[in-house]
């Protein structure tokens, strides 16, 4: 008769996990679903449906608006050249993580051309003569 083996779980049981807090904030535009936690979200959700943007680029000679304030930010640095999202293969610089995604991982499903060629981490450089 085969003995069947028991292993015994020594880790602490995980807590329970909370419910996410009701949202009681609705969008009252009929045919939109959206509810938030906090009345500031809905404010700035509410410009979604009234185009309403008072957030100025500021940028010399730039006229664009937006509605949300990270959205203004994120494209003021675009005027600055600021691209944090590097890839680790061919070291293209973007400004947002979704550019960088789309960059690994394009339509095709191929990653990056670079990622597909051996030692495609390192660069090269030529060497300089002094």
């Amino acid at each position: 008769m085969a003995e069947r083996l028991h292993t015994m779980n020594l880790a602490p049981p995980k807590p329970a996990r909370k419910s996410k807090t009701a949202a009681p904030f609705a969008c009252p535009y009929e045919d939109c679903p959206k509810t938030f936690t906090r009345q500031y979200n809905l404010k700035s959700h509410l410009r979604t449906h009234t185009d309403e943007r008072p957030f100025l680029c500021g940028y010399q000679g730039c006229m664009r608006a937006f509605a949300r304030q990270h959205d203004r930010k994120r494209h003021y640095n675009l005027h600055l050249g600021f691209k944090p999202h590097v890839c680790s293969h061919c070291s293209r610089a973007f400004a947002r993580l979704d550019a960088l995604n789309r960059h690994l991982r394009s339509d095709s499903g191929l990653p990056c051309a670079q990622a597909t060629l051996p030692h495609s981490g390192a660069k090269k450089f030529k060497p300089v003569n002094m």
